[in-house]
């Protein structure tokens, strides 16, 4: 049995689908997409009309963007929607500044393990912030199983 060593050009790859035992098939290699069109291809998981979640591989594409790599943070952007609705609501009407010095915030933050705080903030954006502590804990006291849910897209 003899073995052979094949160098692949500098640049280019091994095609797959066109190469067989027989003959070896190279084409250019891509670089990092530097484009949606590049990437070509996506699979994950995406929130259907009804709420619930389907897998997909499929080319790219205007009508493949909503699509995220695992279930997991398909589920997530759910709960991140249901939080934002009821965000607005606990806000009632107040939207934070965050480029004023004066207005202190009262963020949710979620930190390693299962760990979640309210934190003052002045300047530093966060997507669960409110206008006093009282309504963020509130919030939180409310809602942590959906927080726990958008994990994955807000720490």
């Amino acid at each position: 049995m003899k073995t052979f060593k094949i160098e692949i050009p500098e640049g280019y790859e091994i095609d797959k689908d066109k190469s067989t035992f027989e003959n070896i098939v190279f084409k250019e290699a891509k670089g990092l997409p530097k484009s949606w069109e590049e990437l070509e291809r996506v699979k994950g998981c995406f929130v259907q009309d009804d709420s619930r979640i389907a897998a997909l591989d499929t080319l790219t594409g205007l009508s493949t963007r909503n699509i995220f790599c695992y279930r997991e943070q398909a589920e997530a952007s759910l709960a991140l929607a249901q939080l934002s609705q009821l965000r607005e609501v606990y806000r009632q009407g107040w939207f934070p500044d965050w480029k004023s010095a004066k207005q202190i915030k009262s963020c949710i933050l979620l930190h390693r393990g299962d760990s979640i705080s309210i934190v003052p903030f002045r300047y530093q954006s966060h997507f669960l912030s409110f206008q006093s502590e009282e309504i963020a804990t509130q919030f939180l006291n409310n809602f942590s199983d959906l927080i726990e849910q958008a994990r994955p897209l807000i720490s």
